[in-house]
């Protein structure tokens, strides 16, 4: 083996290991929230997989680092989702998918010291729920772009969605090439390039976006009221486009069709898009559209629960005609808001 390539591995594990610790920083100093915590989390997860990477004497802790390491799979897809869904909570079933690969990683590591019996097939479906993880979340972040108003975040988006679906396929080449051609040190030494450059693109993206905006802070779980003040306050109004957009809402009751776009939006108050969504975003303090036309939507559906003339209207059409696409989102968009179910509350303001 040629000495140039542990060399190289070095070098790169090395990168890759700064470039990681300085997005850790980032992140730890970033407003708290999930997608800042699930960032912290998968840099330092990538540093000790990155480390452990490294040529070193065997130990009893291999199987914890190699579990440290593989947790940095699904960590990534948690943060994705919550970096480019405001929305996003995790949900059982998504802890006990993470849960679910973190043990047959473990298993696999074991397996592989000699310390439980062999499964057949193991490896492969690894592979394939890792790749499973990271194609979802690319494909989350690119379905929702045009919904996002956080401008730095959706140009994010692109850059996030191209670089790391190179970077997979980088990672996986080198995998499977150094097994079939039995050049683990030339494939540990690509790999070692391809984490360098995924820290690489993280902390570019990082760097250079504006943290307090891409990242939402507490006060994002708020009254929408209360953001919509503190935002006003750094971004002056566009006075003809707020009416508009005003009229559009209140008098055509637009929100009410369930595909309504930004783009739509902006063809109908006959203004460009960029300014539609700047107005919105800075000056209304919404971060994404859905978020925009769901307070509309919910008002109507509040009126219309404690109007004892509508007793009688079952929930899901008042929900269908305020333009909720599904009873599901529309059961969670209430609840969120209000603290409590939609019938809970018809139930308490009648009876009242």
């Amino acid at each position: 083996m040629s000495p140039v390539i542990p060399q190289l591995d070095l070098l790169f594990r090395g990168g890759a290991t700064g470039l990681l610790l300085l997005a850790a920083v980032v992140f730890a100093r970033a407003p708290a929230s999930l997608p800042s915590r699930f960032g912290l989390a998968l840099t330092l997860c990538t540093v000790v997989g990155t480390l452990a990477g490294l040529p070193h004497a065997p130990g009893a802790f291999d199987p914890l680092l190699d579990l440290s390491s593989n947790a940095a799979i699904p960590l990534f897809w948690l943060f994705a989702r919550a970096w480019f869904d405001d929305a996003f909570r995790p949900k059982p079933v998504d802890m006990a998918l993470a849960a679910a690969f973190l043990c047959c990683t473990l298993y696999a590591s074991l397996e592989g010291r000699g310390l439980a019996a062999p499964i057949e097939g193991l490896d492969i479906a690894i592979y394939i729920g890792g790749t499973a993880f990271a194609i979802h979340a690319q494909w989350l972040a690119w379905r929702n772009r045009q919904g996002d108003l956080v401008e730095a975040r959706r140009q994010a988006r692109t850059i996030f969605v191209a670089s790391v679906g190179l970077i997979i396929l980088w990672l996986l080449g080198s995998e499977i090439v150094g097994r079939l051609t039995h050049h683990l040190a030339l494939s540990g030494m690509a790999s070692a390039v391809g984490l360098f450059m995924g820290a690489f693109v993280i902390s570019a993206l990082l760097f250079g976006l504006r943290h307090p905006e891409v990242f939402p802070s507490a006060a994002s779980g708020t009254a929408v009221g209360e953001v919509q003040a503190a935002s006003a306050a750094r971004e002056p109004l566009d006075a003809a486009l707020g009416e508009s957009l005003a009229r559009m809402m209140t008098q055509d009751r637009a929100y009410r069709d369930p595909d309504l776009t930004i783009g739509v939006i902006a063809a109908r108050v006959e203004t460009p898009e960029y300014r539609v969504r700047r107005h919105i975003n800075g000056g209304l303090g919404y971060r994404n559209v859905s978020d925009y036309l769901n307070e509309h939507r919910i008002a109507e559906v509040r009126s219309a629960l404690t109007d004892r003339a509508q007793a009688d209207v079952p929930i899901l059409t008042i929900a269908m005609d305020a333009g909720f696409g599904s009873l599901v989102m529309f059961n969670r968009v209430f609840k969120e808001r209000l603290g409590e179910t939609p019938s809970a509350f018809r139930r308490r303001h009648l009876d009242g």
